[in-house]
């Protein structure tokens, strides 16, 4: 779930950064550097030595950081590039609001999951110690 949140911080200042007068590839080459290139690596050395829970598990965290990082900026555009409102379909947008929504959770589950078994697993691991420690 913190990559969910790296990739959508990541993508708001890469954003923010275009959206500025002088334009400056400096942030949103951050926003890739910290984002996308680590499971775009991990996934190629897992493709590499034919470990395919590497790379499985890392092309999840690059289409997981892919897609956040276009929702932050989409959300950035949406607000600073505003349409005249009649030129807008209220049912369009109501449609493309619910599949971000869709996909959005699709992606995101399975992180918050993830997360959530590793702290269980941590707090277990953590208690067990500390009954070894006193005993």
């Amino acid at each position: 779930i913190f990559d969910v949140f790296i990739a959508i911080f990541g993508g708001l200042a890469g954003i923010i950064g275009q959206t500025r007068k002088t334009l400056d590839n400096v942030i949103p080459g951050v926003a890739i550097a910290t984002a996308l290139m680590p499971p775009l690596c991990t996934a190629g050395y897992g493709l590499a030595n034919g470990n395919w829970q590497y790379f499985l598990g890392a092309s999840y965290l690059f289409l997981i950081n892919t897609f956040f990082i276009f929702f932050a900026s989409f959300i950035v555009l949406k607000g600073v590039y505003r349409l005249p409102f009649h030129k807008q379909d209220e049912e369009l947008i109501r449609r493309n609001q619910l599949i971000f929504l869709v996909i959005g959770l699709i992606m995101a589950i399975p992180s918050i999951y993830a997360g959530y078994d590793m702290t269980i697993k941590y707090s277990e691991s953590n208690h067990m110690e500390q009954f070894i420690k006193n005993d």
